[in-house]
């Protein structure tokens, strides 16, 4: 049987740029051509999307050396159109690198990103990391390690989610605990997470009750209970409410500005917008005019209709009505035909086709004003929920206040046609002319972000130009649409969101003295920062292909002399299933020298389980789908300096916390048994602390 091979490209190919949709790639019709191992499938891949760099980095310890690595990069955005440079490979501040071996081993090196929607001009980390396992699927990867040390606002990632979610951020993607640092075990990690995630919050209150952060964390936990539909048991039921509410707020207040940059197309009658609304909704489109052009040509129709007879005129005199006042009839055409419900506090236009004519009209009618006690009447969404604040204020003196700020704005709307806010300066002198508490004014304009009275709202944002907060009221049009981002975006507006879930972080996660089970568990968990995922290997891809998967036996004498590590892995082959045991021999003896450094001349010559079993008998007849069987033979290139992965050094690690193998934590050797020890268990130095020159274990120093 003639096995093909594909060779690796030896000079760098130049083709035409192509653009893949990150959201989509690998696409399906892409993935459903990778249908062999991974070290087949990532050739395949390579020959259309990508270009070869050499570069050496340790992986596995324990694995053979591969002939190949391969390396994924998204570099930072403001250097995709550039070329990568030789030290690129030591940045960790690409958006995603990742390197696998070509025996479908690998790891997430570094992923960086966006948290959830919070910057516009950033991917997410989610939507890269999707972006990754969709690539790592794709490819038939079979195992992925990622060293999670990812951290936010000085938070620990991994102990905030794995008490908020019981697994890390990366468990999202199947990834599950590794290994642990400092002799950490897979049982105490889980009995760690179990401790902290059950920690009751009442008896978190009566523990930290006469210490100095009591009283906060007291009134954190009544805050999120006060709006939680659900009881919030556990400081996991706390944290991840906390943490799913953020990214809702972000969420939704991220699709509520993407449909309003274009109400403009979605005027309806029981839908109508405001002048300031459909203005700025035209500004966010390829308008070429600036908005004082296109208020002023609003006007213009608007006279042109309230001077008219019945109220009502066609397009074509419209056009030719306001040309008169306006000499660019670009800018009337595109004002027309972007109408199609505009209001006004007391008229409304409405375009529509006269069923007799079929020209398109226009007409305009007035409509009843609302007056102030109607306004006043419907109540804030401030107001029900300010009352479940920790406030020192009655909900009396809340709303009067309230009422003062809401007045004020209404006010400069007025003079201002809505064009500008009020600095938040500026309203506070404002109210300080009714309400003579300047704190009791500080707290509500702290608080009153997403306010809604009848359909109008208030805003608080941020000027771009002064760079000062400032206060205004919009109109809204979707009531249903805003109250559920008022509900989610003006209580984190409200509420400090990351400054509490920080608080909670130090003041609980990492506030219990010593003695205490909660302070080793979290010790546990973050001692743990090794992930893994696993892909399951198919047992068979279709009715005309069956994977096996050979692992290399080497002899007695091999074993106890030169191989000494644990044995790495088998190798995926994938064959025909009518081939012969002979055939079989063949293909797997081409995959271990194609794939690995040391066994580039092996000779496979035996296949375990199989002895006695004549080559000419086929496959299927003597091996089923998915086993694993022994392979061996001569000729390992045990003189290679490329053995294992963790280097050709023997290291011996016996550390009193437990660890036999290097964790990737900092050690020392003793200059007496030349054991590796790590230097906080044994010294009691940090990793930023010089390691001492000199230093004998505590068997050699008797």
């Amino acid at each position: 049987m003639a096995t093909q091979l594909f060779e690796p490209c030896t000079k760098t190919r130049k083709r035409k740029t192509n653009l893949f949709g990150y959201r989509t790639f690998p696409c399906r019709s892409l993935a459903a051509g990778f249908s062999s191992p991974f070290r087949d499938s990532v050739r395949l891949f390579l020959k259309e999307f990508a270009e070869i760099l050499e570069h050496s980095v340790a992986g596995w310890g324990h694995h053979f050396v591969p002939k190949r690595r391969y390396h994924v990069l998204i570099p930072e955005r403001n250097k995709w159109d550039k070329p990568l440079k030789g030290s690129c490979l030591e940045n960790r501040g690409h958006l995603l690198y990742g390197l696998i071996h070509c025996n479908g081993f690998g790891h997430l090196l570094c992923i960086n990103g966006g948290i959830e929607q919070e910057d516009s001009n950033c991917i997410p980390k989610v939507q890269i990391m999707d972006l990754w396992d969709r690539i790592c699927t794709t490819l038939q990867t079979r195992k992925i390690s990622t060293n999670d040390a990812s951290e936010r606002s000085s938070m620990e990632l991994r102990l905030l989610y794995g008490v908020a979610y019981g697994q890390s951020w990366f468990g999202k993607w199947g990834y599950k605990f590794g290994r642990g640092s400092y002799g950490v075990t897979e049982d105490q990690y889980n009995k760690a997470i179990s401790t902290l995630s059950t920690l009751d919050l009442n008896k978190i209150i009566a523990h930290f009750k006469n210490k100095r952060q009591g009283r906060v964390i007291h009134q954190i936990i009544n805050r999120y209970r006060g709006f939680s539909e659900t009881e919030l048991v556990t400081i996991s039921d706390l944290l991840q409410f906390m943490l799913d509410f953020k990214s809702r707020a972000n969420d939704t207040c991220s699709k509520h500005s993407s449909r309003k940059a274009h109400q403009c197309g979605s005027q309806t009658e029981d839908n109508p917008l405001s002048i300031a609304t459909f203005v700025s909704s035209l500004g966010s489109t390829d308008c070429r005019w600036p908005p004082k052009r296109l208020e002023n040509a609003i006007e213009v129709i608007f006279n042109l209709l309230n001077g008219s007879t019945d109220f009502v005129m066609s397009l074509g005199e419209l056009r030719d009505g306001a040309r008169q006042c306006i000499g660019d009839a670009g800018l009337i055409d595109y004002v027309l035909k972007s109408i199609e419900c505009l209001v006004t506090s007391d008229q409304i236009v409405r375009r529509s086709v006269n069923p007799s004519t079929k020209l398109v009209k226009f007409t305009i009618n007035h409509v009843a004003k609302r007056t102030d006690s109607s306004a006043e009447s419907e109540s804030a969404t401030f107001l029900s929920s300010v009352a479940k604040f920790d406030s020192r204020w009655p909900p009396q003196r809340l709303e009067h206040v309230a009422k003062v700020v809401w007045n004020i704005l209404r006010e400069v709307k007025g003079i201002k046609n809505g064009k500008n806010g009020l600095s938040r300066q500026e309203l506070r002198d404002f109210a300080r002319q009714f309400v003579g508490d300047t704190g009791l004014i500080d707290y509500v304009l702290k608080s009153i972000h997403g306010s809604i009275v009848g359909n109008q709202i208030v805003c608080r944002s941020r000027n771009p130009a002064t760079k000062m907060v400032e206060f205004s009221i919009q109109d809204i049009l979707d009531q249903s649409e805003v109250e559920h981002v008022v509900g989610l975006s003006g209580l984190e507006s409200a509420f400090d969101v990351d400054g509490d879930v920080l608080f909670l972080y130090k003041n609980v996660l990492l506030g219990y003295p010593e003695s205490n089970p909660a302070s080793s568990a979290a010790r546990t968990v973050l001692d743990t920062k090794h992930f893994v995922k696993e892909w399951e290997i198919m047992e068979k891809m279709n009715d005309h292909l069956m994977t096996l998967t050979c692992r290399v036996l080497p002899s007695f004498d091999e074993l106890e002399t030169e191989l000494t590590r644990p044995l790495p892995p088998g190798e995926l082959v994938v064959v025909p299933p009518w081939i012969t045991i002979g055939e079989l021999r063949v293909a797997a003896q081409c995959a271990l020298r194609d794939t690995y450094c040391i066994m580039d001349r092996f000779d496979l010559r035996q296949i375990g389980g199989l002895r006695g079993i004549e080559d000419g008998r086929v496959l299927s007849c003597a091996v089923e789908p998915g086993a694993q069987v022994w392979v061996r033979g001569c000729g390992l290139d045990l003189e290679t300096k490329l053995r294992y992965e963790g280097g050709p050094g023997n290291r011996t690690v016996d550390c009193v916390c437990g660890a036999r193998d290097d964790d990737g934590e900092r050690t020392v050797t003793c200059d007496g048994c030349h054991v590796w020890q790590h230097t906080r268990c044994c010294c009691g130095i940090e990793d930023d602390e010089p390691a001492p020159s000199i230093f004998l274990c505590r068997k050699c120093r008797g």
